[in-house]
């Protein structure tokens, strides 16, 4: 409960930081996107300078990597997981929330049947070029 509130503090902070904030209403647990034909699809909800807010489908997984400029706060919607956080393992499910440092390498794979869905708020703004794959997670 903790967590999830600690979320919505931050969403709410992040949106009070755009004066458009009432503009950007977005129903993000009732979106479906057009396709679900890649592995991960991703629908980006909303950006300004402060930050980048994403939907993210994960069918199977995703390759480690890491951000060297940015904090990715993560809200899971649907689904479970391992998430993979430098040398720690966790399991993940809907409503959990995580928050992964910059400079962090990090991983996942699902396990449920389902698709995961997540929320993911990349602070501060996120262009794509902060993205940085590696071989292996440690």
């Amino acid at each position: 409960m903790k967590a999830r509130n600690t979320f919505l503090i931050c969403i709410i902070f992040l949106g009070l930081a755009n004066t458009s904030f009432a503009q950007n209403l977005f129903d993000a647990a009732n979106f479906t996107p057009d396709s679900l034909n890649e592995n991960v699809t991703v629908h980006q909800m909303c950006s300004d300078r402060h930050e980048t807010s994403y939907l993210i489908w994960v069918k199977d997984s995703v390759k480690p990597h890491y951000h060297a400029k940015h904090t990715e706060l993560i809200y899971v919607l649907q689904g479970e997981g391992l998430f993979y956080l430098g040398s720690e393992t966790m399991v993940i499910k809907k409503g959990d929330y995580l928050r992964i440092p910059e400079g962090q390498i990090h991983s996942f794979k699902t396990t449920s049947q389902a698709e995961v869905k997540v929320i993911s708020v990349q602070t501060p703004e996120f262009l794509g070029q902060d993205r940085i794959w590696v071989d292996h997670q440690k």
